[in-house]
């Protein structure tokens, strides 16, 4: 059956009757204005006095003479062009009005200005798509007992995939070596390899519960925080700079999201307070008192810096058009809805969803419930802008602790103290060459001084635009005019905002927040959990992560699907305890060989190898040559571009940090983590695709970086162990988490002693260091090394 959903619109006329409907009304009229006045005559800016988003302003500021247009003040100033002045052309999307629009404002004004209240039809639903397996609330089912499998049953992860694996008259694989669990734990919880310490202690412990222990430490490092965030940020479409253009100018402040993110994994933030945060942060909170702003604040109002990740190049001239703005807001929606709720909405931005029971009308109304903060008509810029037009002094919102602001003063009255002294060294100065310098080092400390503690944060401005359906996706097509609301096929209540902690806000984004994040939600938990398992297992339950439509693909194991939703629910939204769940299943514990699995299906009968990603390589290779600063948080590390467009992290004292440390750049993304497919954010990173391309295999062997790494390997192994065994056996130990089998041992111990007698032969000094650092080298280009097995 055709699910695809039909509605019309229904108009009903208060001051006309039924057979005298004016061809032009308010609906018509409106959308021009707010489309082409608005932004200097509405809700910040009223340029002259005057308001130009109702009727009611309109005949109070005397825009227009109901019924004689040539005499009405509006259409003199925009045939005379004195609206909108030549000098603002193409500044803050300001452009001039097109022939029909004109004419559809004097056709309104010569009917007399007519206004109807539209009555629209209730969105029919087809009883069919509400019984779509994702739009059901989950329901804890019943753990399945299966006959002589209790010994391979660790927790009921087993139980639900041992059914499907004995149906299919398959096996589990016996249980990987301790090392290999080892590296394959550690590798999937903080990114990170073990140390040989942490695998003589893994060796030496015999407890029944040594892995669990494992675990558990794994989960309490603030490494693991680093690693899940990096899968949430590439979720959000995080970036430090905003794209879209090729300045892609940086985001100076974006980096406090990202710390937001990792300090609430690394703390364990029940996930729905974690999605509250993010969706409505600002509407939890009272801010309007910057004596009153405190840690809690802050946190929340960080927290909303999600619905401000996707790419934005509308600082600049002239992309910041209506229509750049509209791709923004699509962006930030495209980004919830499909990364959090499983739904693809934008399928519906031009159209009827062709499959999925989302009307255009949805679209628009659940766009609406952001308009108070994301209003295409009242545009705040995310970069300062230089002209009146942009609004940047609307932009920022100043909240910092009390001892934050008092440290600036501090700062501040310092800097003015070097400022002056600088400036009596100028005046002083005859050298003109000296002068200039001077000159310069006071305008950086003016700069500095001027330095604020913004954060990139989404906030409700308490009233929005009007919102009306784009016809076919056209913004010069207006239809119907919608209020907030949730998707019908979710609910047909009328959408009431919630209550916002301060005042002027909505409270339509904490609505939202509060319904999303309710035990019983159909997607939200079932999205999430889904998540988790494809980062452990490599493909999720619902392989098509971001879609739970009809057009995804169906769940391969529905009733453990709903199992871990209803589990993550009842344990307080704890990610950490579905890790542990996961971690802990027999299923994860399988080896990766299995004769009997036939490797395009993913029957559980084995654990899938996989390749390193792009930051556990970099990250990895630093940790083990000793290079790896694990500094947390703060302002990113910039990158150098060098000669041939190589681009690479700038290391500090103590080494490089971790790559999620290193500013995010679109446009200038390190050169080692793009070849290994580090994804650009357009607008974000559902999930990743590992490609196998003849770049990496010659990245890593003739990498400058990595040579010289391998060198310092080869150099700290020297000071640990003598002789030639002992040092391979340590470097395999060191770089690919095992001792080297007795083959592999003996060929490298061979290959060691020709390489020494060639460098001897080239009277090269140092020989036994140059053989030792290729074969680190030679294992850093090993599958051994890049993937987990």
């Amino acid at each position: 059956m055709n699910l695809r959903i039909y509605h019309w619109l229904s108009v009903v006329l208060l001051s006309f009757s039924a057979t005298a409907v004016p061809k032009v009304t308010q609906h018509d009229a409106i959308p021009v204005l707010l489309r082409r006045c608005v932004i200097c005559h509405g809700q910040d800016a009223r340029e002259g006095g005057l308001d130009l988003r109702t009727k009611g302003a309109m005949l109070k500021g005397k825009a227009f003479v109901s019924g004689k247009p040539n005499e009405s003040a509006m259409i003199k100033r925009i045939v005379s062009r004195q609206c909108p002045p030549d000098k603002n052309i193409s500044m803050a999307g300001i452009e001039r009005m097109a022939p029909r629009e004109l004419q559809t404002l004097r056709d309104w004004i010569a009917a007399g200005a007519p206004e109807i209240i539209q009555a629209l039809k209730p969105i029919a639903i087809n009883p069919e798509a509400r019984e779509h397996w994702a739009f059901q609330p989950p329901k804890r089912p019943a753990i399945p007992q299966i006959a002589k499998r209790q010994s391979q049953i660790q927790n009921p992860i087993d139980a639900f995939l041992l059914r499907k694996v004995v149906a299919n008259k398959l096996e589990y694989s016996p249980e990987a070596s301790k090392l290999t669990l080892l590296r394959r734990v550690t590798f999937d919880l903080t990114g990170l390899p073990p140390t040989p310490a942490e695998m003589g202690a893994f060796e030496k412990d015999t407890s029944l519960t040594a892995f669990e222990k494992v675990v558990e430490r794994l989960l309490a490092s603030p490494a693991y925080g680093v690693r899940w965030g990096r899968h949430w940020l590439d979720l959000a479409g995080y970036s430090d700079s905003e794209g879209k253009r090729n300045a892609d100018m940086i985001r100076d402040h974006a980096w406090k999201y990202r710390d937001y993110v990792i300090n609430a994994f690394n703390a364990d933030k029940p996930y729905n307070d974690f999605l509250m945060e993010q969706i409505a942060g600002d509407e939890l909170v009272d801010y309007s008192n910057p004596d009153a702003i405190d840690a809690n604040v802050i946190e929340k109002l960080v927290a909303t810096g999600f619905l401000r990740m996707a790419p934005d190049g509308t600082s600049a001239n002239p992309v910041n058009r209506v229509e750049d703005r509209i791709e923004v807001i699509g962006d930030e929606l495209q980004i919830l809805a499909g990364g959090v709720m499983g739904l693809t909405m934008k399928c519906a931005r031009c159209h009827d969803h062709k499959y999925d029971p989302i009307s255009q009308r949805d679209y628009y109304s659940f766009a609406a419930i952001f308009k108070a903060a994301y209003d295409e008509y009242n545009w705040l810029t995310p970069q300062p802008f230089s002209n009146q037009w942009a609004g940047s002094t609307r932009r920022h919102l100043e909240v910092m602790l009390p001892n934050e602001r008092k440290a600036m003063e501090t700062r501040n009255a310092k800097l003015d103290t070097e400022i002056k002294q600088l400036e009596e060294q100028r005046k002083a100065e005859k050298d003109k060459k000296k002068k200039t310098e001077l000159k310069k080092k006071t305008d950086e400390l003016k700069a500095k001084k001027n330095e604020q503690p913004l954060i990139r944060a989404l906030w409700d401005r308490g009233e929005s635009s009007p919102t009306y359906v784009n016809l076919r996706g056209n913004l010069g097509s207006p239809g119907p005019l919608v209020q907030p609301a949730l998707p019908q096929v979710f609910s047909s209540k009328p959408f009431q905002p919630a209550r916002a902690t301060g005042k002027n806000k909505t409270g339509n984004r904490l609505a939202l927040a509060r319904w999303l994040t309710q035990p019983d939600h159909p997607l939200t938990a079932r999205v999430w959990v889904n998540r988790v398992w494809k980062h452990h297992f490599g493909r999720g339950i619902v392989s098509s992560l971001d879609n739970f439509g009809k057009l995804g693909t169906p769940p391969t194991h529905p009733e453990l699907l709903d199992w871990l939703a209803v589990e993550l629910v009842e344990h307080k939204w704890s990610s950490k305890h579905l890790h542990r769940l996961i971690c802990t299943s027999t299923a994860y514990r399988q080896s990766s060989l299995n004769p009997q699995l036939s490797t395009h299906k993913p029957s559980y009968s084995r654990m899938p190898m996989r390749r390193l990603d792009a930051e556990e390589l970099h990250d990895g290779l630093l940790a083990i040559t000793g290079r790896l600063n694990r500094r947390l948080g703060g302002k990113p590390d910039d990158v150098q571009v060098r000669e041939g467009g190589y681009v690479t992290g700038k290391p500090g004292e103590g080494g490089w940090r971790r790559s999620i440390y290193i500013r995010q750049r679109r446009k200038h993304m390190m050169t080692m983590l793009e070849t290994f497919d580090l994804p650009a954010m357009n607008p974000n990173c559902v999930t990743r695709i590992n490609s196998t391309v003849v770049q990496q295999p010659l990245f890593l062997l003739h990498d400058k970086v990595v040579h010289d790494l391998s060198r310092k390997l080869a150099a700290e192994i020297q000071k640990e162990a003598k002789g030639i065994e002992p040092v391979i056996r340590l470097a395999y130990r060191k770089i690919v988490n095992r001792p080297p089998s007795k083959e592999e041992l003996a060929r490298t111990i061979g290959a060691m002693e020709e390489l020494e007698r060639e460098f001897t032969g080239a009277k090269q000094t140092g020989q036994h260091n140059k053989a030792l650092a290729a074969v680190c080298h030679a294992l850093f280009n090993s599958a051994a090394f890049l993937y987990i097995d």
